[in-house]
């Protein structure tokens, strides 16, 4: 009985272990064949004046291409998202910039996390490297939203990389989402600041900027006091 059972549950194991690589072949046909595309692309998002300028040469449309390309800069590594938020202040000025930069960085981070939390670590192996997820998730256990803000904030972190680590936790879609608002809009206000104004912001920004920090970092203290206890 117990082998007549195990007899489809091979066949159904071949047939899944094709159906993979039967996607990963379509996958690297799809790559070989835009391949020039693709190496375009790469290649001008790495320059940040081509970058300006493709982004210009949408018109009135600009917004959405550069809305998708911060959206798709969470996933794919390569894309520089500061680049691109410097590029949205430059062009649209700070408010729209801003405006840009925020809402398609909170919502890529926000699926990314729902992605890691319906499908879990099977497939977050396969989107990024196992030994950094990880590492990052054995660090983050038990985490709440303060430290997932900071995780957004401070430089030490792969902000992208630690919303599957968060979806992979325990802390709620809800407090995440505070989280990764109040974190990605400080990131978005001060980068798309300097494309805006240069590295001659005015005067109330660096008095802000400087207020933030300092607030930023006092609140790290009592969080990792508070944690420690």
């Amino acid at each position: 009985m117990n082998a007549q059972l195990s007899l489809p549950s091979v066949k159904f194991r071949s047939l899944a272990q094709t159906g993979k690589i039967a996607k990963f072949l379509a996958a690297l046909i799809v790559l070989w064949l835009f391949r020039e595309s693709i190496g375009e692309m790469l290649a001008i998002i790495s320059n940040r004046e081509q970058v300006t300028a493709y982004v210009q040469s949408f018109g009135v449309l600009g917004p959405i291409v550069l809305f998708l390309l911060l959206f798709a800069q969470v996933f794919v590594a390569v894309i520089p998202g500061h680049a691109l938020m410097m590029t949205g202040g430059y062009i649209y000025g700070f408010a729209a910039g801003v405006t840009v930069t925020v809402i398609s960085t909170v919502i890529a981070s926000q699926c990314a996390f729902l992605i890691a939390r319906n499908y879990g670590r099977s497939l977050i192996d396969r989107l990024a490297s196992p030994k950094v997820i990880g590492r990052w998730d054995k660090f983050s256990t038990s985490q709440g939203a303060l430290f997932y803000f900071f995780t957004f904030v401070l430089p030490i972190f792969p902000s992208d990389l630690m919303c599957y680590v968060a979806g992979l936790g325990t802390i709620s879609p809800r407090r995440f989402f505070l989280a990764n608002l109040l974190g990605r809009s400080v990131v978005a206000f001060s980068i798309t600041l300097i494309g805006a104004f240069g590295f001659q912001p005015p005067l109330w920004f660096w008095i802000s900027g400087l207020t933030c920090l300092t607030g930023f970092f006092a609140g790290w203290a009592v969080y990792k006091k508070m944690h420690v206890r």
